[in-house]
């Protein structure tokens, strides 16, 4: 139920936000966890200019190849993340837009291994820079700080229950592309 409350919740923003002015990103990510080490994926992001200084984004990473899983499956963490941004352009000679925030979002652990990890809420903070390739796209970097706490797990048949915790804390950077509109 809170997976698909979750989903809802991000369709629900951008639909409000898709009357707003903004952009569509696609970036690739490397997570560093505090138990499962560096991982390796890609997101998307929608990004909608609230006004002239802020923003509300909405974004979708996949992060897998965990240098410390050991599992025979891949596991895969797919964060769903909304927040607020603060847009610090610098001005009109200069292509360049520096930029602040943060928000909340769930995260989802599909099954690996047989095993069931428990999805559950995180937080983030995330700082970056857009450098204006033209009027209609932008090279974005950015450095991400995502706080995910793993609560336990359960094998498929739902006889075992793993009440350990993993700490996927850690710094994420992104690189990517941002499509403006």
């Amino acid at each position: 139920m809170k997976k698909w409350l979750a989903v809802l919740m991000v369709f629900g923003l951008g639909a409000v936000a898709a009357f707003a002015s903004g952009g569509f990103g696609i970036y690739g990510a490397y997570w560093d966890t505090d138990d499962l080490g560096p991982g390796f994926g890609g997101g998307v992001k929608f990004k909608a200019e609230l006004a002239d200084y802020f923003a509300l984004e909405l974004r979708a990473a996949g992060i897998t190849q965990f240098d410390d899983w050991e599992g025979d499956d891949e596991l895969f963490v797919i964060p769903l993340e909304a927040g607020l941004l603060f847009n610090l352009p610098l001005g009109d000679e200069v292509p360049i837009t520096l930029y602040g925030g943060g928000g909340g979002g769930y995260a989802i652990i599909p099954e690996a291994d047989d095993i069931d990890y428990d999805d559950g809420f995180c937080f983030y903070g995330v700082g970056g820079v857009e450098l204006g390739l033209g009027e209609s796209a932008a090279l974005i970097l950015e450095a991400q700080y995502r706080v995910f706490e793993v609560d336990g797990a359960s094998d498929d048949a739902g006889d075992i229950e793993f009440s350990e915790e993993s700490e996927l804390t850690g710094l994420s950077m992104n690189a990517g592309l941002l499509f403006r509109f």
